[in-house]
């Protein structure tokens, strides 16, 4: 998969390990990018590199620890889960249980899992996510009664919320049989007095749909509105839920009284005149959007929706209003006017207006378009020289993203040496910037300089050992690049402990699989990855992968469908060409 397009789908994001982990011993491990499902909290970005968290006090933990981290490195993964479980059983620190639980989680030793995972439960009886984890684990070995409990707790520390309850029913989904999943949900009720009927119906109906059993989660959701007739939210999915059973006037009317419930709501008022328009109401959907506020952003929405509606005309027409409108705040008015301007494709018009935005949040975000627009009309020293200005004049944040714009612009431009140049600058200026040294590292690996791609990757490594981002860049660099694919694989899997539902990670895991051979677990990972993110470069592997094992016309349909989505996609192109096949 191009390295681009992994770093942009996973987060950088800093999040504490438990031990010195890989780092210690070979410069490599990996952290989550993202919240832990469930958890409301966001992690901070990763914009520094950082020092690694202190380890273990207990000579035994230590080293079941250290011994864990390195079995893991090795691709020894389950002997890995062996170590890292008796650490959480020795010891009292929820962060080791948490580590023992993903890692046991990733080999998918669910009785293992179970067992971490409610260690971690025990040690953190207020953490969502280590309640989550313990249920998932339960449902895994088939132990339904062993998931009641840590689902009850979910419910206690949400205190029956809506979340709560859909959180519990998405747990449950994965039970992988709807009625005793459907069951618990019940038993679940039956020993909570505060829960709303109306909320376990609303549950329920999602749990339904998981199963893919639309007419249970419409009756479910039926009622759910019945009790609870003023619910936006509950009106909104069970309209959602009828549009896709086709009954098409009954899930426009379950929409249309959300709609009047909560009319302020812009993205339900948009969802709401989307709606009637593919439906054939045009005229109904531009009633709405007339009888909106006529703020700036909703007259940018009026010619979003009539381009996508077809309508030229109408959006010029929107756009014509915007600009005569007064409006007090002229850099937001400004703002509106360069997005419509873009979107109409005007971009010397666009340019002019992103200029004008000098006040408020959108000042940066503006100078990088208007010099992205710049670029796009052929004028690349103009677009350099108007982030140069940007550097001159910016704090610390806006003159790292007029760097990484600048690079950006340049390859796009086919300018990979310049680009390159560029990003040296920027990382000679400020060294500690991980978002620099990713960048440059995955512009050296696309243009071949191995050495630049790999010491710019575990410089990050070295000082984050718990970054996902840069364990599957690196691991899928040397698969894709040389013959370390057992390094190569111990890299990715260090990133599929933390991320294995992740389909970058998930695609590296199934390329170093075909790398080094293993044609049928190669295709299980990368069919998975094509599921959960329908990408051409995804395609290009799983379609190699097929026409390798002799699935031929498998292989055909798959490359077809990649080359729906984006036909110029210069991995698809290369593969096919590399394989001879025309589609």
């Amino acid at each position: 998969m191009n390295a681009f397009r992994k770093v942009d789908s996973i987060r950088l994001n800093l999040f504490p390990c438990a031990a010195v982990c890989l780092a210690v011993l070979t410069g490599c491990a990996s952290p989550p990018t993202g919240p832990e499902p469930g958890s409301d909290a966001m992690p901070p970005p990763a914009t520094e590199v950082a020092a690694v968290s202190p380890v273990p006090t207990d000579e035994e933990v230590m080293y079941r620890v250290f011994a864990g981290e390195y079995l893991g490195s090795e691709g020894e993964l389950q002997q890995a889960v062996d170590q890292y479980l008796d650490a959480a059983l020795l010891s009292n620190d929820p962060e080791i249980a948490q580590r023992a639980t993903r890692i046991a989680f990733a080999a998918e030793s669910w009785q293992q899992a179970a067992m971490a995972a409610d260690r971690w439960a025990v040690l953190s009886p207020e953490s969502v996510p280590a309640q989550e984890s313990a249920a998932t684990a339960m449902l895994r070995v088939g132990d339904l009664f062993g998931a009641e409990y840590p689902l009850s707790r979910i419910l206690d520390i949400l205190g029956d919320s809506v979340d709560a309850w859909v959180l519990v029913s998405r747990i449950l989904s994965q039970s992988g049989e709807q009625g005793p999943a459907d069951a618990t949900m019940l038993q679940l009720e039956g020993q909570r007095p505060d829960a709303a009927p109306a909320v376990v119906f609303y549950a329920r109906s999602q749990l339904a749909a998981t199963f893919r059993d639309l007419e249970a989660a419409f009756e479910f959701a039926r009622k759910s509105v019945e009790l609870e007739p003023d619910s936006a939210q509950f009106l909104t999915w069970a309209g959602r839920v009828a549009l896709n059973l086709e009954l098409k006037d009954t899930g426009i009317e379950y929409i249309r009284r959300a709609w009047v419930l909560d009319s302020d709501n812009h993205d339900l008022t948009l969802a709401y005149a989307d709606l009637l328009a593919r439906n054939g109401d045009e005229s109904g959907a531009r009633t709405i959007l007339l009888e909106m506020n006529q703020t700036p952003d909703v007259k940018l929405s009026r010619v979003l929706f009539e381009l996508s509606a077809r309508n030229r005309a109408g959006a010029e027409t929107a756009y014509d209003e915007l600009v005569a409108m007064e409006w007090p705040e002229k850099s937001e008015k400004a703002f509106y006017q360069a997005q419509a301007a873009d979107a109409l494709g005007w971009r010397q018009q666009a340019i002019g207006y992103y200029a004008a935005v000098t006040e408020g949040s959108r000042v940066l975000a503006s100078g990088l378009r208007r010099a992205e627009l710049i670029a796009l009309e052929g004028d690349l020293p103009a677009a350099r020289a108007a982030l140069a200005e940007m550097r001159a004049e910016g704090d610390d944040e806006q003159q790292e993203q007029a760097w990484l714009t600048e690079a950006r612009i340049l390859r796009e431009a086919d300018e990979r040496l310049l680009a390159l140049d560029v990003l040296d600058e920027a990382v000679a200026a400020r060294p500690g910037s991980v978002a620099l040294l990713y960048s440059r590292a995955l512009l050296a690996a696309e243009s071949g300089l191995l050495g630049v791609a790999e010491r710019d990757l575990r410089t990050i490594i070295a000082a984050q050992p718990d970054n996902a981002a840069a364990l599957n860049a690196l691991g899928y660099t040397l698969a894709d690049q040389t013959d370390r694919l057992d390094e190569a694989e111990a890299l990715i899997r260090q990133a599929y402990i933390l991320q294995p539902d992740e389909a970058a990670i998930v695609d590296s895991m199934g390329w170093v699989a075909f790398r080094q051979g293993r044609l049928e677990q190669a295709t299980q990972f990368l069919a998975r990855a094509w599921a959960m993110d329908r990408n051409p470069e995804i395609a290009a592997h799983l379609g190699e992968v097929l026409w390798t094992d002799g699935k031929r016309e498998e292989a055909i349909r798959i490359l077809r469908e990649g080359a729906e989505i984006d036909a110029e996609n210069p991995v698809l192109v290369e593969t096919l060409d590399r394989l001879g096949i025309t589609l």
